[in-house]
Formats: C-alpha cells, structure tokens, sequence
C-alpha cells in the first residue's frame, strides 16, 4: 500500500549549472523505473515544473536545453501524464505542518507526512544533491492545541529504495486481488459474499484500489478501537476525527433526500437474518471516480461491521 512521492522541496536552485542537473534528473529517471519494475509509480506535482533549478533558471527552462529524446522522456511526466498526489491529496491548505524551521504544508513531505500520520504508507524520494539526503524526515503537524511528529522515509539512491521496495507488498493488481487481500487481512470486518461483485464489470484502476483498501483499512482500525462498552478508545476517537469529521471526511451517512429516494438501493439482505434487511446508508468514499463501500454498522458491541458493497457511487443522479 505504499506510494512513492516526489521531494519537490528537493528542488531548490541548488545547482551550478545545467550539466550537473542533468545528471541529477537522470539518476532520478532510473530511480522512477526501478519503481516501475516493482509496479510501483512516482507520484510528482504539477507545479513542480517551475521549480527552481539554478540560481536564475526553473525546471521548464532548463529542460528547454536537453535533446528532443530527453524532453519526450521527462516533460510529458512532469506536465501530462503524472500521476500527480495533489489530485487526490489527503491534507489542505489549512493544516500547519513543519520540517525544521521551514513550512511544508502544499507540499510532498507535508502529504507524505499526513499521510503517515492518518495511516497511510507514503515515502518520499528525493533529488540529489539537494539538502534532503537524509532520513527519516521528520515533520511536526500541529492542529488547535494538539502537536505530532510524524517521521517520513526518505530516498534518493537506488539500493535504498529497491531494498524497501523487495520487501513492501507488490500493487494490487486486479479487482479480484483486491478482494482477495481485503478479505485476508481486514479480519474485523465482515464482508458479505457477494460485496465485491459490484466491482465486475468495472475496468480495473490501480489508483481507486488503493483508495478502497486504505478506507477498509482505517474502517477496520475503527471498529478495533471500540471497547466491550461501546465506547471509543483514545485512538478510535483520533480515526473518527481524522476521518469521520469535516468537509473531506472519508467516511459519511446519506443524505435523508438520498435515504428516501434511494431507500430500495442502499437495503442489503441481513447475513444473520433470512428474509431481513439492513439500510447500509454508511459509506466510505472515493471520488476518482466514484467508488463507494457501503456498510452496516454494529448493532451491539462486539457484533459484527458487514461490508455489504463495493462498487460505484449508488446515489447518483
């Protein structure tokens, strides 16, 4: 479940001239397709491209000099293609994060770092020489009153990162893999038989079952953090409130207009009941495209949490 993002605070004007940078861009090219070997991507930022270079020029004009099979190699990445992380970023403009006595908040290491401080594996790799070359990286996220230190991995040579990526978990790879790992490692949760038939019929994105797998995984810690009362422990509340609350909650309930006019599609028949059924209006979400994981929520303590779909969006227009 790792994800690989580019440092573009490694990126700052630290080089003397364009020959240097340009064996430092290539070291960074075979490092991107030594994560492609293992099928994973390096995720960059659109405005990476006008990171400064050298003292006087950006990104885009110093890759103005390189040879047409250069630019064919790097620019439609870094302009185009992607994949980029602030598309489906975790964090916003209004979190304070810090690496030292520098603001890294709308940046890779302050996604990175929420990331990991949400439970959601993500590493950084970073240009060298830069004044990055070192790890973990440590990043404090203040919020209100309340302060955390989040320590970040961090990599910009080859033998670094393919040693982590030899013993990381390889990409899911299919929507039946996906299901396959969720149902063996989220053991508390309860999937229906039928949950991830939704997805057939769905042409597979890589993107989206990562996504679907690091909602079950905080659903998962969730419901693990609820004791034999009912109540939640001191990290049960840190999940609700990191995932739970606010505009960009991972987790929601339906809206009432959605409740009523979409009542027939969001009942599932109850696993423990023949003949009755659950009105599953909780749902985990995924925007891009939209993906939803509707479930039953526990009706006793210690009762099971029944994922009963995965699949696209049921309430839309």
């Amino acid at each position: 479940m790792i994800e690989l993002l580019l440092n573009d605070l490694s990126l700052h004007g630290q080089f003397p001239d364009i020959r240097t940078f340009r064996t430092a861009i290539h070291k960074m090219m075979l490092l991107r397709s030594l994560a492609a070997n293992f099928g994973y991507e390096l995720h960059s930022h659109r405005n990476m491209i006008n990171s400064r270079i050298t003292a006087t020029a950006s990104l885009y004009d110093v890759l103005q000099t390189f040879s047409q099979d250069e630019k064919r190699a790097i620019l439609p990445w870094l302009t185009r293609l992607g994949p980029f992380w602030e598309d489906t970023a975790e964090h916003g403009s209004d979190q304070w994060m810090d690496c030292g006595n520098e603001i890294v908040t709308e940046t890779a290491v302050g996604e990175a770092a929420y990331c990991q401080f949400i439970g959601l594996s993500r590493a950084l790799v970073s240009f060298t020489p830069s004044r990055w070359e070192y790890a973990p990286i440590t990043v404090r996220i203040v919020s209100g009153s309340a302060t955390d230190v989040v320590n970040v991995p961090n990599y910009w040579q080859a033998v670094q990162l393919e040693a982590t990526l030899r013993e990381a978990a390889p990409p899911i790879a299919s929507w039946a893999q996906l299901e396959s790992v969720s149902r063996s490692i989220f053991q508390r949760l309860t999937f229906t038989t039928d949950c991830f038939s939704y997805l057939k019929g769905q042409p597979f994105a890589p993107g989206p079952a990562k996504r679907i797998q690091s909602r079950l995984w905080v659903l998962d810690q969730f419901i693990g953090s609820i004791d034999s009362s009912g109540q939640r422990t001191a990290h049960g509340h840190q999940l609700y409130q990191n995932h739970f609350t606010g505009d960009k909650a991972w987790f929601s309930d339906s809206s009432d207009s959605e409740k009523h006019e979409f009542a027939e599609d969001l009942t599932f028949p109850n696993p423990q009941s023949t003949g009755e059924y659950l009105l599953c209006s909780w749902h985990g979400k995924i925007n891009h495209p939209p993906f939803r994981i509707h479930f039953a929520w526990p009706d006793a303590p210690g009762a099971p949490l029944y994922v009963v779909y995965v699949g696209l969006k049921i309430t839309r227009h």
